[in-house]
């Protein structure tokens, strides 16, 4: 209808031959026009902005509970390392005393020797968010640069390598030669080798003497009270940019 109306006038004033009148109106209908883009950009950029930061908001509350979830997992990490490094220290005590070791139950428990725990960051959200472009999403460049830096360090598992590395190549042999390669190791798998074999009985005395198994020792200690460490420094860095996060979530 305001289109026809204004078309009706357009009409009247050139049929008229008032020139001027219709460049005037002319011009005023172009504002008009550029007027109501304008609005319609305006609009349009508006929505555009809300959309963002509501994306914003779920990305950023998608990050805090991966992180959220990091923190947890570096807890259990620890706990679990600590108590396990607790467990072989009382066991190799033992060796103070060879002659009360029960050397079924020593051996046994000598197997967790090879266990480690090892850390992997949930940077499912992350990874998505930088594929996809939507960590621009993110307006604070500098809580924007604090999540790339947390998530780069998070996966730098050079630690958690090394340790498995360790245990793989170093440990696990040791651990077989000295401890498991006898009569009783054997046993324990349910193999009776005692007629078929030249294998001596476990010689806990010469163990508590044995170079080769205190290397064993060293590296297994040494390794993973390196991992706890690490794991310290990244369990700061995660409740850091957590707390980041989080406040940047209620200013949204």
């Amino acid at each position: 209808m305001m289109i026809k109306f204004f078309r009706k006038i357009r009409q009247e004033l050139i049929s008229k031959k008032k020139f001027s009148e219709y460049l005037l109106y002319a011009i005023g209908e172009i504002v008009l026009v550029v007027i109501g883009i304008l609005i319609a950009l305006q609009i349009n950029n508006y929505s555009e902005q809300k959309k963002a930061r509501s994306e914003e908001k779920v990305l950023l509350a998608n990050l805090s509970n991966d992180v959220a979830l990091d923190i947890l997992q570096i807890e259990n990490n620890t706990a679990l390392s600590r108590e396990r490094l607790r467990r072989l220290d009382s066991l190799v005590q033992l060796l103070k005393s060879p002659e009360r070791i029960d050397k079924a139950s020593f051996i046994r428990q000598s197997y967790e020797f090879v266990f480690d725990q090892y850390f992997k960051s949930n940077s499912g959200i992350f990874d998505e968010a930088v594929s996809s472009g939507k960590m621009s999403f993110v307006q604070n460049e500098l809580l924007r640069q604090d999540i790339f830096n947390y998530y780069r360090n998070a996966k730098e598992t050079y630690t958690d390598g090394t340790t498995r590395q360790i245990t793989d190549e170093f440990i696990t042999p040791l651990l077989v030669e000295h401890v498991y390669l006898n009569q009783e190791g054997l046993a324990m798998l349910g193999l009776d080798v005692e007629n078929i074999s030249e294998l001596k009985n476990l010689d806990v005395n010469a163990l508590a003497k044995n170079q080769e198994y205190w290397k064993m020792v060293l590296l297994k200690f040494g390794g993973n009270q390196e991992q706890i460490m690490r794991w310290s420094t990244l369990k700061k860095n995660a409740l850091e940019l957590k707390g980041h996060i989080d406040s940047t979530l209620e200013k949204l």
